[in-house]
């Protein structure tokens, strides 16, 4: 179930449990402690390092508890965290759909993914910092900074209808996702701009008659990574 194939009863009852999350925790505004979150929700966080995956949620004794494996980064422990906030909470949202009988293990882990991204970056604060910044994936980081670059590329999805997001990792695309649905082949623009981008390793905007390409680098010792936002001249 890609965001692009969502209907809007599915929107709108994800957009829901999440606000309703974050509202039963009185979180203010951004950015988005997932662990505070979830203490305030009544969730146990716990650390285990033995761990195979890189969180699990289990009820001991009847009481929620969410077990993460340590990891460098903090904004994998924070989607970690999300992403089982959100499995924990999936019932939720097939309750307001009402149309999901018995949801498949897939469907679960769909959901608890698209629920977990509106934790860390809630539709009503979110949308319109992305429209005053102009969808600037490093100014967005600077204020959702639980959240990875990447997710927030990828939230901007939601955002604009005919955007598309590209992930570069080494010189390779790793992720490209339309909007729209679909994965379109590169644009001249854009292989500019990710040209630019990966050889000077500072932000790049482009645009033309037809399409706006923003780049930007996410360089790192040992990694290069950028990220494209292309949408249509003229859109946010």
């Amino acid at each position: 179930m890609a965001t692009s194939c969502l209907t809007r009863d599915w929107c709108r009852a994800l957009d829901e449990v999440a606000e309703e999350l974050l509202e039963s925790a009185a979180v203010p505004h951004p950015p988005v402690d997932i662990l505070q979150l979830a203490a305030r929700l009544g969730v146990t966080v716990a650390f285990d390092a033995a761990q195979m995956g890189r969180g699990r949620h289990k009820r001991v004794g009847g009481a929620a508890v969410i077990l993460l494996r340590p990891d460098e980064r903090p904004e994998r422990v924070q989607w970690a965290a999300a992403h089982e906030l959100g499995e924990a909470a999936a019932h939720r949202v097939f309750e307001r759909v009402g149309d999901v009988e018995e949801p498949s293990p897939n469907l679960r882990e769909q959901v608890a993914n698209l629920l977990a991204s509106r934790l860390l970056l809630p539709r009503r604060c979110f949308f319109d910092d992305a429209r005053f910044l102009e969808g600037d994936v490093l100014q967005l980081k600077v204020a959702y900074s639980t959240a990875s670059h990447e997710l927030i590329a990828l939230r901007l999805l939601d955002f604009a209808e005919d955007s598309t997001v590209t992930i570069f990792d080494h010189g390779r695309i790793t992720r490209r996702r339309s909007a729209a649905g679909g994965s379109p082949p590169l644009a001249p623009a854009e292989c500019l701009v990710w040209q630019e981008v990966h050889s000077g390793g500072r932000p790049i905007e482009h645009h033309d008659d037809e399409l706006r390409v923003q780049g930007w680098p996410i360089h790192e010792p040992g990694w290069k990574r950028e990220i494209l936002r292309t949408t249509p001249f003229g859109d946010t």
